[in-house]
């Protein structure tokens, strides 16, 4: 992982300075770092902003609680993401309304048959590969009002639309 001056800033809006947490990930797009943190009791998604020269975290952070689960050898049509965890981060316009615009993140495990992920908004894409372990974890841009599509896409060329 490349280290990154958002990840201390994404560590503290999640566990307070010294916490149990560690990063597993970080995705940097468009002026936002999804870093995706581990502590003791689960994993999330704490998206941090570049604003006014400085990382500014977020004041909402979702996430799960950590579940054992043995990694399926094949994707499984109709839930092809084990652990399957969508996050949404948007800001407020001066008015106190939310932005147009939000950042969407997903997380889970995939079966061993999996090669990438992508996630779909109607104006942003992204694809990453299956990390060794099977995690998934990408973002995208997205209008606050839409549910990105996310797809599996598996090393013999299918693809398993997550619900």
């Amino acid at each position: 992982m490349v280290p990154h001056q958002a990840i201390e800033v994404a560590l503290a809006a999640l566990t307070g300075p010294g916490g149990g947490a560690h990063p597993v990930a970080v995705l940097e797009r468009h002026g936002v770092v999804a870093v995706l943190v581990d502590n003791p009791v689960g994993r999330a998604i704490v998206f941090v902003e570049h604003r006014d020269g400085q990382w500014v975290g977020p004041g909402i952070i979702g996430g799960q609680f950590h579940r054992t689960v043995d990694r399926r050898t094949e994707t499984t049509p109709g839930q092809p993401i084990q652990r399957l965890s969508r996050s949404r981060y948007s800001t407020l316009t001066p008015d106190g309304e939310p932005s147009e615009l939000s950042w969407f993140g997903v997380t889970g495990i995939a079966a061993q048959d999996a090669a990438a992920v992508t996630i779909t908004s109607s104006i942003d894409s992204m694809r990453v590969d299956v990390g060794d372990d099977g995690l998934v974890f990408a973002v995208a841009q997205g209008r606050t009002d839409e549910k990105p599509g996310v797809v599996i896409h598996t090393r013999d060329g299918g693809a398993h639309l997550a619900p």
